[in-house]
């Protein structure tokens, strides 16, 4: 059996501290319904008119530009080129969570920076990135492409989420009541992490992921009878699960109830370990009293490449 390890979840733990970033325009609507403490990042001060976040950086675009292409190891050593502001953000920051949509100049290159300040900075980051359509412009899906490209040899972990699934998962809802799934979508990970991982679960959470940087998103929900099983089937059906499974390398598997109870939750693990034979987990679960008689897990996978 792959490596298994829990959240400590101590009552005497202290919390992990989080903070959730939204870069460019898609990234500073997605963070815009948490409740965590966040930052919005654009080159355009529209984006930050409209944002309730409680630190917003406007960067204009050719500071931003320059400092995509400095060098990781000197940009690390140089807060002159970001600005000691942007620098201090990651501050008192155990987990950063960077939220964006890939494509455009601010979410992509801001995306790839915050990266780096947060590695430079001792944060653990995991960049939550949405992909474009397959029907926009190739110069908008190339680009996305290569920077996600460079997060994935750069970043902890960076979790795609195309939105060509969109059609999956609400095929019959319009285009702006799908995006607004999507974000509610791409916040669940955060949410369960803030509500399992404590500060000392951020070094192994680390290491299970190790160089596993390319992450995909799976959510189940089910009630009644072999509800194990449904939960189970249901998040290993996400549309963004489109590889063979067994060559996941690392997982983050997070059971949410009304009561959770330790037997479910080996249960739970043990079908997946049909599913996933050589992944590393790091496992937590939380007591949701709004789930009433049902269940919920969420996995992020990861990979390899």
């Amino acid at each position: 059996m792959a490596e298994r390890l829990r959240f400590s979840q101590s009552p005497d733990g202290q919390n992990a501290r989080t903070k959730l970033f939204g870069l460019g325009s898609a990234g500073c609507n997605m963070i815009e319904p948490a409740t965590y403490p966040k930052v919005a990042v654009s080159t355009s001060s529209a984006d930050l008119d409209r944002s309730g976040a409680e630190r917003r950086i406007l960067l204009g675009q050719d500071r931003l530009v320059g400092a995509y292409h400095t060098d990781r190891s000197v940009l690390k050593q140089m807060p002159s080129i970001v600005g000691h502001e942007v620098m201090d953000l990651f501050n008192n920051t155990d987990l950063a969570f960077l939220m964006c949509g890939l494509g455009g100049i601010s979410g992509s290159l801001g995306t790839k920076v915050f990266s780096t300040l947060a590695q430079s900075k001792g944060t653990l980051e995991i960049v939550l990135a949405a992909t474009p359509f397959s029907a926009e412009s190739t110069r908008r899906r190339e680009f996305a492409k290569r920077i996600l490209g460079e997060l994935l040899e750069t970043s902890a972990v960076c979790v795609e989420f195309g939105n060509d699934q969109l059609s999956t998962l609400a095929p019959n809802v319009p285009l702006s009541k799908a995006f607004s799934l999507m974000n509610s979508i791409m916040l669940r990970p955060v949410m369960e992490l803030c509500a399992t991982a404590s500060k000392l679960d951020i070094g192994p959470l680390g290491r299970v992921i190790g160089d596993s940087s390319y992450g995909r998103f799976g959510l189940g929900m089910a009630r009644g009878d072999e509800r194990v099983e449904r939960v189970v089937d249901e998040a290993l059906s996400s549309p963004w699960f489109d590889y063979d499974l067994a060559e996941t390398d690392a997982g983050i598997v997070i059971y949410s109830s009304s009561d959770p109870w330790d037997k479910e939750m080996e249960s739970i693990l043990g079908s997946l370990d049909s599913h996933l034979p050589r992944c590393r987990m790091i496992c937590g679960s939380y007591a949701d009293p709004a789930l009433g008689d049902r269940i919920r897990l969420s996995l992020i996978l990861c990979r390899t490449l």
